[in-house]
């Protein structure tokens, strides 16, 4: 059997209403187990887009950026499991304990600055949404799946994002 090729798409947000929104979409989605990996500079848009997640998942606490705390989980729906690896070396991911949330069937985990700990996530199905900075408000914000859930997801945010 032949494997599919890697879904990818570009979504455009013109203010962090827009990127809430798509935050929105994904969390509309996203099943328990669900990975995504959040890459981007500073400013781009990638803890707005955690809180836009936690909020419409139902979350009543809403995510900040963790840079001082590696880790936090906010309880809704489905658990946001929110880590912020921008502090953290590659020889330190092994110690925080990462790959005892990820795949949890009761939540999401969203990572933050995640390429250092990609090695831990990289064989499983996850989403990988890099955010571009685009002048003022803008930014572009690609997705890519990598596996068939994150495939089917990206699917629905683009059939959903369209409909603006």
């Amino acid at each position: 059997m032949r494997a599919q090729p890697r879904l990818s798409a570009i979504f455009k947000s013109a203010s962090a209403a827009d990127t809430l929104r798509l935050a929105g979409l994904f969390a509309g989605g996203v099943k328990g187990g669900s990975v995504l990996s959040l890459e981007g500079p500073i400013g781009a848009g990638k803890t707005l887009f955690v809180k836009g997640l936690a909020g419409a998942l139902g979350a009543k606490k809403l995510p900040v950026s963790a840079s001082f705390n590696i880790m936090r989980t906010y309880l809704a729906g489905l658990k946001i499991y929110h880590f912020d690896l921008f502090r953290v070396a590659p020889e330190e991911i092994e110690n925080i304990g990462l790959e005892d949330y990820l795949g949890l069937e009761d939540g999401v985990s969203a990572l933050e600055w995640a390429a250092p700990a990609r090695q831990f996530f990289e064989r499983s199905d996850f989403t990988e949404l890099v955010f571009f900075l685009s002048g003022g408000d803008s930014r572009r914000v690609l997705a890519r799946a990598h596996g068939p859930e994150s495939r089917r997801l990206i699917e629905r945010v683009k059939k959903e994002w369209k409909k603006k």
